[in-house]
């Protein structure tokens, strides 16, 4: 099945189509590996203006280190009325506290997130995290965090990495993060897609990795 096929019909939802209410801030969150796929952001936002949503209420949410590469590239190859928004990790007052974590240490996320009425977080799947990776939702948090909790992720050893991951899964649940766009790419193989509630996502590429070994 192809993306399209994949993502009119999400796990866990209703049709695509179904989903659109007229004003609802769409926002579009890749994660730094989709981020250099402009290919694929473009083809999102294709598949969402054929099932109904409106240009004009769907963002794309880069990190201010991409302003000037990954922007160039989505620059007059994006319908009208779809913005590219840039995060600035220094700025504080364009962050909004969600809430502390176990070591009473601020979890704070981008405002443009936290007012956001659908976000859809677009990443790749791994079955065995790599260090700088935590979990499905890394395209959310510490990413699109301040700058200071971005060096504490980049910072840690192995053995908090759990830890850090359960404090990227509760940023994830704060904000209301219901909706996923996942890659599974494995040496030799094909990509397998999987969209839609994240622990449904989580599933079925974890049993797609199994049944592939």
């Amino acid at each position: 099945m192809n993306l399209s096929q994949i993502l009119t019909a999400p796990l866990g939802f209703p049709p695509l189509s179904q989903m659109v209410f007229p004003g609802d801030r769409v926002f579009l969150v890749p994660d730094a590996e989709y981020a250099d796929e402009p290919e694929i952001l473009i083809e999102i936002v294709a598949i969402l203006l054929e099932n109904g949503f409106n240009a004009n209420d769907i963002q794309i949410l880069l990190t201010d280190s991409e302003e000037f590469t990954v922007s160039k590239l989505l620059k007059n190859r994006l319908p009208s009325g779809v913005r590219v928004l840039f995060h600035r990790p220094g700025r504080r007052d364009l962050q909004a506290l969600l809430g502390v974590n176990k070591a009473n240490e601020p979890i704070s996320l981008c405002r443009d997130l936290i007012d956001a009425d659908l976000v859809i977080s677009i990443g790749r799947f791994y079955t065995k995290q790599p260090k700088n990776h935590f979990g499905l939702h890394t395209a959310i948090f510490p990413r699109f965090s301040d700058s200071t909790t971005q060096h504490r992720f980049a910072e840690t050893d192995k053995r908090k990495h759990h830890q850090l991951q359960t404090e990227v899964d509760e940023a994830a649940k704060l904000l209301g993060v219901i909706f996923t766009i996942q890659f599974l790419r494995e040496r030799g193989k094909p990509t397998i897609i999987a969209a839609g509630l994240p622990e449904l996502v989580t599933e079925t590429l974890k049993n797609v990795h199994r049944i592939s070994k």
